[in-house]
């Protein structure tokens, strides 16, 4: 049998569970081939699910309703990260949200994780696009980070690793996203590679669970295995420490999908595809029978 691969779509600690535990000979214990694939663009996640090509991964959960509304089997048998974690980054001339008015602030595409988080945290705060602020497209390939060193705008929207260095760069974290209950990272497959390999993805979605047990406990092995997948960081240990206690925290210990946070996602995705109002949260999900005894 040729190796399964599972896809993390890009280069965030919040997809390096399999990582983690293919180091610790997880897959090789269960018998399992794998390879896993780091497509470096989320938006490869969804489309390599559904081809087969990555028939398990870790794609953001508005790309996963936008593909079932088109007609796709996609389904989430694990859940990773129950809520957002991205921070607003900006020059130090900002000192809090009311001093976003007039400035430029770098947006990811709305259909993407973080696009999508920035418009619900802009309507939070009473902030209107265009009006009360410059909203600065960052493109298919997110260049919010590199746009902000250069000072090309002042203030975006980052995942934790890149707000953490721009933080170490001198740059202020002045906002999160943590409040918003919003599913972010599901482990997802297709409905068929279940029918057709269901025992092979329960023992995926197992070892997914057994790595969070083993990041969460074993903070010195995990941190040594994450930094060898972020060059960008080498230099700056304090910052993938900062980033390895988040998701300790974040990490959903069960692995079990938060139905209130898959609908709340479910709103999110309405306001740009209505039909997403018509999706009952819990038919997006398939537990699996899980081996639970590190978790």
């Amino acid at each position: 049998m040729e190796p399964i691969k599972i896809g993390i779509g890009v280069s965030s600690i919040g997809r390096f569970l399999p990582l983690v535990g293919k180091a610790a000979g997880l897959f090789e214990r269960e018998n399992l081939r794998v390879e896993i694939v780091n497509q470096r663009d989320e938006e490869r996640a969804v489309p390599d699910i559904v081809s087969g090509a990555t028939p398990m991964g870790t794609p953001n959960a508005p790309s996963l309703v936008f593909s079932v509304l088109e007609g796709s089997d996609l389904v989430i048998v694990g859940g990773l990260l129950n809520r957002p974690a991205f921070f607003l980054a900006a020059g130090p001339s900002i000192d809090g949200i009311a001093d976003l008015r007039g400035k430029r602030i770098g947006i990811n595409q709305p259909r993407r994780m973080a696009g999508m988080v920035m418009l619900a945290l802009l309507r939070k705060w009473g902030l209107a696009l265009d009006t009360d602020l410059e909203v600065v497209d960052s493109g298919i390939n997110d260049r919010s980070f590199e746009v902000l060193l250069e000072k090309k705008i002042d203030a975006a929207l980052l995942p934790p690793e890149k707000a953490f260095l721009a933080e170490a760069l001198g740059f202020r974290v002045i906002a999160d996203s943590l409040a918003l209950d919003c599913h972010w990272v599901p482990l997802a497959t297709t409905r068929s590679f279940l029918r057709d390999h269901r025992e092979a993805a329960t023992k995926i979605a197992s070892i997914y669970a057994e790595s969070l047990w083993l990041f969460k406990t074993r903070p010195q092995e995990t941190i040594k295995e994450i930094s060898c997948w972020l060059p960008a960081l080498a230099e700056h240990p304090r910052v993938v420490e900062k980033c390895y206690r988040l998701f300790a925290a974040e990490f959903e210990p069960s692995l079990i999908p938060s139905i209130p946070s898959i609908n709340s996602i479910l709103k999110e995705v309405a306001l740009q595809d209505p039909r997403a109002v018509d999706l009952n949260p819990a038919d997006l999900v398939e537990v699996l029978l899980l081996d639970h005894r590190k978790t």
